[in-house]
């Protein structure tokens, strides 16, 4: 069986302005937990559930290594529904089902009793699970609606959604637990009341994508099985049939898994970085994370821009250049000044490269086979990040100082920008 991989790849018809507009509010849906979990999940974990510690470690350990068991909970998954997905060209059905589970999971997190510390970590990572899979069936729909010319904007477009909702979601959110005496709750009651609050947020913007009309994809003949599936991807990364194609979406995945993958660790172990270094409070800590969300809006949209007009290849050496710097400058931080202004830093980089990243592999993905191929990079990104937030628990339970572990992300991103420039290269030379 041949894949068609065509990096020029149109979609037809293209997609109406609905479903345009329901695939963009599936980012800022989505993004309502994401800015959830790296502020009141994280103080719900390491200032109410594990205040103490908990089996033998301290609550930042607990956090980071919870973290670690969803991505590895994620990679394991990924690929298989992702191949279900494409085998039954049921990419809707599959985005529908990964978000009733992650918003599921949010729900489950505010009913179990804070007391109840294993019941709260299993319902952090399949809320976290189900958001990892909602992502890939969501870059997977992006061909069928955009050309590769279009999806540079369309992603840009999403991920600055995903700002602006991540951010009017967590102000209510938080509104709801500074409100917590009014409304007769404790302060741990007004954190489970944000959860299933941000929970109905993030079903209730998805709804459109249920009804929007994304189109099937490719009709072509499918393996009989999800594993025959995946050995057939894998086969023609190798051995492309008349193209390099094959070679080029290899190493744009391989390099998109590392950096993706060094991006999510920094991004999960700020929040606690800031709770615990600086002793920021909640609202603190919630202030900090709005001045990302308000700073990566507009970066987002410029990183966008400036990959349509001058090429993939130099957004992303921007972005990876940026997120080097972050991570050493961060190991000099001494003041919150110095942390708010490294939070600037990070936003201005934070959407872009991630926008860069879902573009590129959309324009590379074999037709027919988009949601493998996300679900390949989403494995290998949560198989990294899984790696990466193992290594910064041990090095803060052996030194006492989770700083050390930058340097192995620095290694990471450095090592995806090796494989990931050079193909985008040569993407724009072929864009028409």
């Amino acid at each position: 069986m041949t894949l068609n991989a065509n990096p020029d790849r149109q979609p037809a018809p293209p997609g109406s302005r609905f479903a345009r507009l329901a695939w963009i509010l599936l980012d800022w849906a989505g993004s309502a937990f994401s800015t959830v979990l790296i502020t009141l999940v994280v103080a719900y974990v390491e200032k109410v559930v594990f205040a103490a510690g908990g089996w033998g470690m301290p609550a930042g350990v607990i956090w980071a290594w919870t973290l670690a068991a969803a991505m590895l909970v994620s990679a394991m998954l990924t690929p298989w529904a992702a191949a279900w997905a494409d085998r039954r060209h049921a990419h809707q059905r599959a985005l529908v089902a990964s978000t009733l589970a992650g918003a599921g999971g949010l729900v489950a997190l505010a009913a179990v009793p804070s007391s109840a510390g294993p019941a709260v970590v299993m319902a952090i990572i399949a809320a976290a699970v189900g958001f990892d899979l909602a992502q890939v069936f969501t870059g997977s729909l992006l061909p069928r609606i955009a050309g590769d010319r279009d999806a540079d904007r369309l992603s840009a477009y999403g991920f600055a959604a995903g700002y602006a909702g991540g951010a009017i979601a967590l102000v209510i959110a938080t509104t709801i637990v500074t409100a917590h005496e009014r409304l007769g709750l404790t302060a741990a009651g007004g954190l489970r009341l944000a959860f299933v609050v941000t929970a109905a947020w993030w079903l209730a913007f998805s709804l459109p994508a249920l009804f929007a009309r994304f189109g099937d994809g490719e009709q072509e003949r499918h393996a009989a099985t999800s594993g025959r599936e995946l050995l057939d991807f894998a086969r023609s990364l190798a051995r492309p049939a008349g193209t390099d194609v094959g070679p080029r979406l290899g190493a744009v995945l391989l390099g998109s898994m590392l950096a993706l993958g060094a991006v999510q660790t920094a991004i999960a172990q700020f929040s606690s970085l800031a709770l615990e270094r600086f002793e920021l409070d909640g609202p603190a800590l919630v202030r900090l994370v709005l001045l990302v969300q308000a700073v990566a809006l507009p970066g987002a949209l410029a990183m966008g821009w400036l990959s349509a007009r001058w090429g993939r290849r130099a957004a992303a050496a921007l972005c990876l250049g940026g997120w080097a710097a972050v991570l050493a400058l961060a190991w000099f931080i001494q003041t919150p000044g110095q942390l708010h202004a490294l939070a600037v830093l990070l936003a201005l980089v934070l959407g872009g490269i991630q926008s860069v990243i879902r573009a590129s592999v959309a324009a590379l993905a074999p037709e027919g086979r988009e949601g493998v191929t996300f679900g390949v990079m989403q494995v290998g990104t949560k198989l990294a990040g899984f790696a990466a937030s193992l290594a910064f628990g041990a090095v803060q339970l052996t030194t006492g100082d989770p700083r050390a572990g930058l340097i192995a992300l620095l290694v990471q991103i450095a090592a995806g920008a090796w494989f990931l420039l050079s193909p985008l290269r040569r993407m724009k030379a072929d864009r028409p």
